[in-house]
């Protein structure tokens, strides 16, 4: 992304996107997703050409491989007997022997940039690439859960895990790249998560499930989880549900989740057989694959746990460490599919002092303190009623001072009496009251109206009920004259308006008026 922000585009080629999914199990639209944050979009068409480069093309085996489009990446090299041992529900920091390491690197080739990876002994200071160890205490991105942060220590330097996968053959390949030092395979090291960042995604991760089972309680049962997407900073919770959700119901669902929140409910976890799981009434995903042993997640006591779920990812250990959950929005994906944005902890804290700060300055504005802020707004808002009903009042009166020696220039066509009168300033509102005025004065009449409002005419013209019936219609006499001040409109035969801006042609204008009655009547 920065590179892409840095080259001023809006685009990440279709082979990068590739590359996330072929070689680090980026789902492409969890990249979609996130990048449409920062308005980014993804070249589509080319990722799915890469995608049938890699069904058509013979595997290589080659110990380098660019996994720009390749078959074969290098993880598909690897040992497929060697695997990684997740061993991070209840540590954070461990030391494991390292079985791999991957350099990636850039070559321009033709003047396009290629990345490409190989398997090494060793990464040394500034290198990019990835570890794999025995056993890590980094989880990797699944589940919709976002993979952990942290530092690899080595006997001599500290390499800096910017994201961790799962990737081919049971494998946890931690990426980043040598802060300082090296790394050697075979080497023992201490693998360290970043435990601030991990306990802010527990705490997303742990508010879905208190979510989910509010969303069932106030919306029903058939209520299930169709996607979900859990970071540090936020959660994102989709749903089957077949209509918006109400203020009301949205309200009561936060309301749940944070009395759970505040009850403190002891998060438990336990491994079992997926008969044994089902008989215990947990929740499953629909369409999810599961193996003959599976986690159950439950938040509350045993008998009587408020949620109890399938469940691989990390959790609290009790639900008050969650702080506080607050839903910023509710909308729809798809047909039958509703979408939640929450936040949780730290993201609800900023989220209010942000609030706050806008609100204070709001109130800076109109002059107030934030306390007293709605009765000041109150006050200003029928200040301004008022204001505009004195304005409409004097504008009506200047549209009658404007036109008062108007009727002098009436012309009398057969026994209809034509009005034409040109205004300055006057809205549409003023000049249709200003011309049922002269209609009820003048009797038999047609009323052309031009309004100079600056940048823009605006054209009225009004008949009495009489002058119709002798064969007046307006809106064909405001299609002759909207021309002419370079505009157009049109109307029923008593009343038709039109826009223009050319006020230098408004005589014009109201002399074609007349003509256009005289023609109409004879």
């Amino acid at each position: 992304m920065k590179e892409i922000v840095a080259n001023g585009s809006k685009m990440l080629s279709g082979e990068n996107a590739f590359k996330l999914y072929d070689t680090y199990g980026f789902p492409l639209d969890l990249t979609m997703e996130i990048l449409a944050d920062d308005g980014i979009e993804v070249d589509e068409a080319k990722f799915h050409e890469c995608m049938e480069v890699q069904r058509t093309t013979a595997r290589k085996a080659r110990k380098v491989s660019n996994y720009m489009g390749a078959d074969a990446t290098i993880y598909e090299e690897m040992d497929v007997n060697v695997s990684t041992k997740f061993d991070g529900y209840e540590k954070s920091e461990l030391d494991s022997k390292v079985v791999y390491l991957t350099h990636s690197y850039e070559v321009e080739e033709e003047g396009d940039k290629k990345t490409f990876t190989e398997m090494v002994d060793t990464l040394s200071e500034g290198e990019f690439g990835s570890v794999i160890t025995e056993v890590t205490p980094f989880y990797g991105t699944m589940g919709g859960q976002i993979g952990d942060t942290g530092v690899i220590k080595t006997a001599n330097g500290e390499f800096v895990v910017q994201d961790t996968m799962h990737v081919s053959g049971s494998k946890i390949a931690m990426l980043g790249f040598m802060k300082s030092g090296s790394m050697n395979i075979n080497e023992v090291v201490t693998l360290k998560v970043d435990t601030d960042r991990h306990a802010l995604i527990c705490n997303n991760h742990s508010a879905t499930h208190l979510l989910q089972k509010a969303l069932k309680i106030v919306l029903g049962d058939h209520v299930e989880q169709a996607g979900s997407f859990v970071s540090d900073e936020r959660l994102r919770f989709d749903f089957t549900h077949n209509q918006a959700m109400t203020a009301e119901e949205i309200k009561k669902v936060e309301e749940i989740v944070n009395k759970e929140v505040q009850a403190d409910l002891v998060v438990t976890t336990a491994v079992m057989s997926l008969e044994d799981a089902k008989k215990t009434g947990a929740m499953a995903l629909f369409g999810e694959k599961y193996g003959e042993s599976v986690r159950v997640v439950s938040m509350g006591d045993a008998e009587g746990a408020f949620s109890k779920e399938l469940c691989g990812g990390t959790h609290v250990s009790h639900t008050a460490v969650i702080g506080s959950f607050k839903i910023l929005s509710e909308s729809g994906v798809e047909s039958g599919v509703r979408r939640i944005e929450a936040l949780t902890s730290k993201g609800t804290v900023k989220y209010y002092a942000d609030l706050e700060a806008k609100l204070n300055e709001a109130a800076a504005i109109v002059k107030t303190d934030s306390s007293k802020l709605l009765d000041r707004l109150t006050a200003l808002m029928e200040e301004v009623k008022t204001l505009n009903s004195e304005n409409q009042k004097l504008k009506d009166q200047m549209a009658k001072s404007a036109a008062a020696s108007a009727a002098d220039n009436v012309v009398e066509v057969g026994d209809i009496k034509v009005l034409p009168m040109a205004v300055k300033g006057v809205d549409p509102n003023a000049l249709r009251t200003l011309g049922d005025d002269y209609k009820s004065k003048l009797g038999k009449a047609v009323i052309i109206m031009a309004s100079d409002l600056g940048e823009k005419v605006s054209l009225i013209v009004m008949a009495s009920d009489d002058a119709v019936k002798s064969g007046v219609h307006a809106g064909n006499i405001i299609k002759t004259i909207a021309p002419i001040v370079g505009g157009g409109g049109g109307g029923r035969p008593n009343m038709a308006q039109a826009g223009g801006k050319d006020a230098s042609k408004i005589e014009d204008a109201l002399k074609a008026g007349v003509e256009a009655v005289k023609s109409q009547v004879q």
